[in-house]
């Protein structure tokens, strides 16, 4: 068994002797996934929950399930990516560290002397 805190020595879990059909009961609690994981983890649960009718169908939907999300992130690996963004509140925020270095005075239109003669 696992040591659960290194600081305890001796401090070991053990799966309590229940009879079959208490199990399938409080196996039957467990959401689908809690209740693969605990298949795959446990050899006497995996038995327990392949020879009760229900658990081995709610498996078997949580298997197919898992197969279709691992086959969905293999063609689509952008689903994996979240961006977060600790930015500023709004969408269009001023930037703050800007330095304005020279200020253009503002005038009128500019124009070329190309135009000026395309307007004669």
């Amino acid at each position: 068994m696992y040591k659960i805190f290194p600081f305890v020595p001796g401090v070991e879990f053990a799966v309590p002797n229940f009879p079959v059909e208490l199990w399938a009961i409080i196996l039957r609690c467990l959401d689908p996934t809690l209740l693969l994981a605990a298949a795959r983890s446990n050899d006497l649960w995996k038995q327990i929950a392949q020879g009760d009718p229900v658990l081995r169908k709610t498996i078997k939907d949580q298997r197919v399930l898992e197969k279709r999300r691992r086959l969905e992130e293999m063609l689509n690996p952008g689903l994996l990516i979240s961006i977060t963004r600790d930015g500023p509140g709004k969408l269009f925020g001023s930037n703050a560290t800007k330095i304005v270095q020279r200020q253009v005075p503002a005038r009128g239109p500019v124009t070329t002397p190309e135009k000026s003669a395309k307007k004669l």
